[in-house]
């Protein structure tokens, strides 16, 4: 079986990591040819090469609103001759409709992996996403608040949960190294992994650690993740950075396991909402707890007082205290990790996901 799939960047990022893993799966399989298409030459992840997939660019002069893409993935696939075109994004998917239709090739649209909430999602966006999902024989969401979120038809729809490898996490450094290397001279620390973008309150997570840091000076935040498209919110973290030592950013880094295994509590602050977050997942195969927004799938991840806590109206001052009293609790971290490590081993192996995705593709060329 022949597979093109399709993505605007390599770009460090939830979906992009999924769609690395479910390679990595599939390069064990000799069943399956792969090829991968992206919009522009940009690639974070360095270990991609590894993987010997074959790749090309869709054009090496894109502007946005090219009408020619169609026309260069058209011809893409005709050489390809793929069995399926599997999309990663709304662009992609949008780009793809055209060569899906002349000639005939299932379209596997995977461009749900956020959960926003419904009135968030502008007029233009709800028209072009409509067109997707009437041009899609399959629509694959990461969560199931995603497919609330963006009502495409449900009888199209499959939920496939991130899978993770697990020997990720086999052989780590140190947890003293990776302090020594990070500047973390505190006992504890708490870690929030994501860039900095409209999607994450960065801004909140700096006001909590400067609130907490005022009466203990024996935990570190540190900030995983470089600016993103909200350079403001970047800049004004690394101010408050160099006025307080116990706040650390680490801007992109590759060794973001082990870094995160050297710190005691996970947080993710998306108020807008997230499909399931790869971030808060390798929380969790770490053996984090995590404190997180009660929104979108992060709750179809973390049970509330089992693995974590869920805030939802909670005050800055209520918040500074969930993470103090987590901290100073040994037992009940040591609780939410073991709980989430099984969740990861139960329900998000790589092994899982590539199977239900292989699943899907041999029905759709029966």
């Amino acid at each position: 079986m022949k597979i093109i799939y399709f993505i605007g960047t390599l770009c460090p990022g939830g979906k992009e990591r999924r769609l690395i893993e479910l390679l990595k799966f599939l390069r064990l399989n000799k069943n399956y040819e792969v090829m991968l298409i992206l919009r522009k030459n940009n690639i974070s992840y360095s270990y991609f090469y590894n993987l010997g997939i074959p790749y090309k660019i869709l054009t090496n002069k894109y502007k946005k609103g090219d009408w020619k893409l169609p026309i260069y993935f058209l011809s893409i696939c005709r050489d390809f001759k793929p069995d399926i075109i599997h999309t990663w994004g709304c662009m992609p998917t949008a780009v793809a409709i055209l060569a899906s239709i002349i000639l005939s090739i299932p379209l596997i649209n995977g461009q749900i992996v956020s959960a926003p909430p419904k009135e968030s999602i502008s007029f233009g966006q709800k028209i072009i996403n409509k067109i997707n999902f009437i041009f899609s024989d399959i629509i694959i969401s990461n969560s199931y608040a995603g497919i609330m979120s963006f009502n495409p038809p449900l009888k199209k729809c499959r939920v496939i949960y991130s899978g993770i490898d697990l020997k990720r996490f086999d052989n780590l450094p140190a947890n003293d190294i990776i302090k020594l290397k990070y500047g973390i001279k505190t006992t504890y620390a708490v870690v929030m992994v994501a860039s900095f973008s409209d999607y994450k309150d960065y801004d909140r997570y700096i006001r909590i650690a400067n609130l907490i840091c005022e009466t203990r000076k024996d935990i570190s935040f540190i900030c995983v993740g470089g600016p993103g498209n909200e350079i403001d919110s970047f800049q004004r973290a690394k101010k408050q950075a160099e006025i307080n030592p116990q706040i650390i950013l680490t801007g992109v880094i590759s060794e973001v396991e082990a870094l995160v295994n050297a710190c005691d509590i996970g947080v993710l602050f998306s108020p807008r909402g997230e499909g399931i977050s790869n971030a808060i997942l390798e929380y969790m195969a770490l053996g984090k707890p995590v404190i997180a927004y009660d929104t979108g799938g992060t709750k179809e991840i973390i049970k509330n007082g089992l693995n974590g806590v869920l805030i939802k109206d909670e005050n800055d001052l209520q918040v500074s205290k969930i993470i103090t009293d987590l901290i100073d609790n040994v037992e009940l971290r040591e609780e939410f990790g073991k709980y989430s490590r099984k969740i990861i081993e139960q329900k998000f192996k790589l092994e899982i996901m590539g199977k239900e995705y292989t699943q899907i593709y041999e029905t759709m060329i029966i």
